[in-house]
């Protein structure tokens, strides 16, 4: 295209630099005041780590003991003779494994310590070795509340069988503690049975009894994955509800973050969820939570010292409320569950339609009801043909043929506002205002103008919005099949054609040793390359009825859309590419479907 150096550029040009001049006078202010808020956030993390290590790390139980003994000063000799002995220092641990994962668990805490995912789909890229999804933390899943009533003295820890163990725990204030250990077969789950005694004549009360939830850090930092984009969520289900309720654990707030994720009616669920990974913890159905509260830990990503990469983790807690042991065996039982892996379509589905909350597929809520469609399609496709390749090249067409009569419609409404350009330019001419002219004599002619256009629309039948409408119907589809695509964590490691990994870029030889401006890293992407070289071929074959200025506006995008996305993953760029395709296609058979109606109406025998 041959671009003039008139006013119009020139105009787009002063618009672009006053807008790059207030983002430079703008973001240092912005940043350093992010910066000071996020050094707060660091130092109250840093403040409050001996806390955080005091309830996973076991010499802390002695000190526990302490003020256990204190608590119970005054008290009868039969609650009180557990004061004689010694917390427990040192743990036990045990190692169970099935297909798919395997689980470390802490006999001393009675928790999960540790869950490494075997599948070669969940793999660091780097050194391939089994991605551990709890490799640190102030809270593991399983963990009781840290309560002094609760400081264990006696330990023992037995392997079952390769899917099972069993840990048995006595604490300072008498209560006798057994948990069994379970794993399905061919599941992520982990089965917890709680069975309690109390083997005192007196009846022992917990207050505040609860049970804790591991938090999932961030996929680039759990994984070293180079996501797109991020997300992390805090979620519960209140019994009987069936819905899911969501908190972005990010926000500032601390008053807000508590007021979100505190919940004070049964809980039949809680969890915690980054991209691609879930951790929830599902509560007895006889013994729901009788409440529930959200907690969060300020963390820098492995290797950064920059405030503004700081995050939280957040985790949940289950609560319920006081609990009254009374003597005798067999006082209390009750049994949790948690699902520790990738948020894998069909498997959360399998845990119930009110778990289905934690996919978050959409960045954008209101797009969800449309994307999860699109990923069990996306599934279903691959189930079919064998390739997520392929299946993504499908679900693309699928969604293009849809819509093909609303495109094609939209297109041949801008295809006739075209042809009017001529016209249109005519009358705007004869109204245009001139410096002579009184307020009245401007606001007669604008009316006129108007009505003039109304009328050549309506003579020439076509619809000045025909052209937008149609679009704006098939934004929300494509964005929710957008969001499919760049969140499926089916894709992951996936290889298809040249790319070898549909959730990364398509990256053909190696990189430069340095990183640009807005793009970053670069190399070459050969789709991200084709989708650009496509997006220009179809606007210059879209019918246009703006001014010169728009369109100039127009054949930019794709260079600026190059810039924004080509780093984007190779799954997403593939279903852009054949989109473009299709859409050139589509445009070529609307312009020989336009000529060939003119032709035969040309033919046709003009009535006297």
């Amino acid at each position: 295209m041959n671009f003039k150096f008139d006013k119009d550029t020139v105009l787009i040009v002063l618009v672009g630099c006053l807008l790059m001049g207030g983002w430079l006078i703008y973001m240092p202010k912005y940043q350093a005041k992010r910066t000071a808020e996020y050094q707060k956030m660091l130092e109250a993390t840093q403040q409050n780590a001996p806390a955080q290590q005091a309830n996973t790390n076991p010499g802390a139980a002695s000190a526990s003991a302490q003020t256990a003994a204190d608590a119970n000063a005054g008290q009868t000799p039969s609650e009180t003779a557990a004061e004689t002995v010694s917390a427990l220092t040192e743990t036990k641990t045990v190692s169970l494994e099935n297909k798919l994962f395997r689980v470390t668990i802490d006999g001393l805490t009675g928790s999960l310590s540790g869950a490494k995912l075997l599948d070669p789909r969940y793999k660091l890229k780097d050194s391939g070795e089994a991605i551990e999804l709890f490799r640190e933390g102030a809270y593991r899943t399983f963990e009781l509340k840290s309560i002094s009533a609760l400081v264990p003295v006696s330990l023992d820890v037995q392997e079952k069988n390769p899917l099972s163990a069993e840990v048995v725990r006595t604490f300072a204030n008498g209560l006798k503690l057994t948990q069994t250990f379970t794993l399905p077969e061919d599941n992520y789950m982990v089965v917890c049975d709680y069975a309690w005694t109390n083997p005192a004549s007196a009846a022992v009360t917990v207050d505040g009894l609860g049970v804790r939830l591991a938090g999932l850090p961030q996929v680039k930092d759990l994984t070293g994955d180079k996501v797109y984009s991020e997300r992390l969520n805090v979620d519960f289900c209140k019994v009987g509800s069936g819905m899911c309720d969501s908190a972005d654990p990010q926000v500032k707030s601390q008053e807000k973050f508590d007021k979100k994720t505190t919940c004070d009616v049964p809980v039949a669920w809680i969890g915690s969820s980054n991209k691609y990974f879930a951790s929830l913890l599902f509560a007895d159905n006889a013994k729901p939570f009788a409440s529930t509260f959200g907690e969060r830990v300020w963390k820098l990503p492995e290797g950064s010292k920059n405030e503004k990469d700081l995050y939280a983790v957040p985790s949940m807690t289950g609560d319920f409320g006081a609990v009254t042991f009374a003597p005798g065996a067999d006082t209390l039982k009750f049994s949790l569950k948690t699902y520790c892996g990738p948020k894998e379509m069909a498997r959360i589905r399998a845990l119930g339609s009110s778990v289905m909350g934690v996919m978050h597929i959409s960045y954008y809520s209101w797009f969800e009801f449309i994307a999860r469609p699109m990923v069990m399609l996306l599934n279903w496709l691959k189930s079919l043909c064998g390739s997520y390749g392929i299946a993504i090249i499908l679900l693309t067409l699928i969604v293009r043929i849809l819509f093909w009569p609303v495109t094609q419609k939209a297109n041949s409404s801008m295809r006739r506002m075209q042809k009017l350009q001529p016209k249109i330019k005519e009358l705007q001419e004869k109204y245009k205002e001139t410096p002579m002219d009184t307020p009245d004599d401007t606001a007669r002619k604008k009316a006129e103008l108007n009505q003039k256009m109304m009328e050549l629309y309506r003579t020439e039948k076509v619809n000045p919005v025909g052209g937008c409408l149609p679009i704006l119907l098939q934004i929300p589809v494509f964005i929710a099949l957008y969001s499919a695509l760049d969140s499926a964590v089916e894709l992951r490691n996936v290889p298809f054609l040249w790319c070898t990994d549909l959730s990364r870029p398509d990256l053909v030889g190696p990189t430069l040793p340095f990183a640009l401006p807005f793009i970053g890293q670069v190399g070459f992407h050969p789709l991200v390359i084709a989708m650009t070289v496509l997006m220009i071929v179809q606007q210059k074959m879209t019918p246009t009825a703006g001014d010169s200025a728009q369109q100039k506006m127009m054949m930019l995008m794709p260079v600026v859309m190059l810039f924004m996305f080509y780093n984007l993953p190779s799954g997403l760029t593939l279903y852009w590419t054949v989109s473009q395709i299709f859409s050139i296609l589509q445009m070529k058979y609307g312009q020989f479907a336009a000529k060939r109606d003119e032709s035969r109406q040309a033919s046709k025998p003009q009535k006297a």
